[in-house]
């Protein structure tokens, strides 16, 4: 079944994205909600999470959280690999009627009624292969898709970059919109407050099986600190992966006082197995989780789940 026979008749929908909502996150929401507004849909499009700034520049981006209806007929979640991630908007998700899973997630739970997975590099990029034949994008839709897609590819950086991935975004920048101020927004306008951030959490990065895997900790206090927030933390990781000889670099984020949500990113080591020990998941160079405990404890299972996948 195609993506828009799931969605034709739907009138009030509800678009849930993920906790800590990213570029991809956004991009994908955003598109998914002027498609269907254009349809004649009235729309709401949330995260559980307070709204990162970094984003503020994306079309519409002032329209999400803004809860306008009170029921809906179709529910929809973008970017989310599992239930967990729609937060506290789960119960709606699942109470809904009729519900639609969009991600690109290869742990994905196949939680909707109508899933529509795809292991590619991002949410956009599967709402781009699905809707492309269907006359349905316009310049702000093609400028939020592209947006996703940036961010999730690392300005197509990442080994999640294909030849379709170019020719992506090749279709999507003959749309009138500005790929240069795309970029600047997205990787030349940090605040000051999380460059300050990112010294903090550069000056006690640890290394680890003869400088193979770096960790970088945030704590509490360094949020607190720098008037951040744990959208803030967005990117720090891929500092690590910038050494030469890192293998993995994950990021520690601390939420609570022995609780840490913990990324993984990789050059050649299946992290996805690291976050799944933890009961999260992502992708086999990029994944998630959350770990408890004291944080040299921590810093212990984490460093175990890496090197069981390493060879020597």
């Amino acid at each position: 079944m195609k993506l828009l026979d799931c969605v034709n008749g739907a009138k009030n929908v509800l678009i849930v994205g993920h906790v800590r909502p990213d570029g991809d996150c956004f991009g994908s929401g955003l598109a998914m909600k002027r498609i269907l507004e254009n349809r004649g849909a009235s729309v709401d499009f949330v995260v559980d999470s307070v709204l990162p700034e970094q984003y503020s520049f994306m079309k519409n981006f002032n329209d999400v959280n803004k809860i306008k209806l009170s029921s809906y007929d179709l529910a929809i979640s973008v970017d989310c690999a599992d239930e967990l991630r729609l937060g506290s908007y789960y119960t709606t998700f699942k109470n809904c009627k009729a519900s639609i899973n969009i991600d690109h997630h290869a742990t994905n739970t196949k939680f909707g009624k109508f899933n529509f997975v795809q292991d590619v590099s991002s949410t956009c990029e599967v709402i781009y292969y699905l809707l492309k034949e269907d006359n349905v994008f316009d310049d702000v839709i093609a400028e939020n898709l592209y947006t996703g897609l940036s961010t999730d590819t690392g300005h197509f950086k990442h080994n999640n970059t294909t030849p379709k991935t170019f020719a992506m975004a090749g279709d999507l920048i003959t749309y009138n919109f500005n790929p240069q101020y795309i970029h600047d927004m997205l990787y030349r306008n940090n605040s000051i407050k999380r460059t300050k951030l990112l010294a903090k959490a550069l000056n006690n990065i640890r290394f680890y099986k003869d400088n193979r895997i770096a960790i970088i900790t945030i704590t509490s206090q360094m949020l607190k600190d720098c008037d951040c927030i744990m959208t803030d933390t967005e990117g720090i990781i891929d500092f690590g992966m910038g050494i030469g000889c890192v293998d993995v670099s994950v990021c520690m984020t601390q939420q609570a006082q022995h609780s840490y949500k913990v990324s993984f990113r990789s050059k050649n080591v299946n992290v996805a197995q690291s976050a799944q020990v933890f009961g999260g998941g992502g992708h086999v160079l990029a994944a998630g989780c959350v770990v408890n405990g004291y944080y040299e404890d921590c810093i212990s299972k984490i460093l175990k789940s890496i090197t069981d996948g390493m060879e020597d």
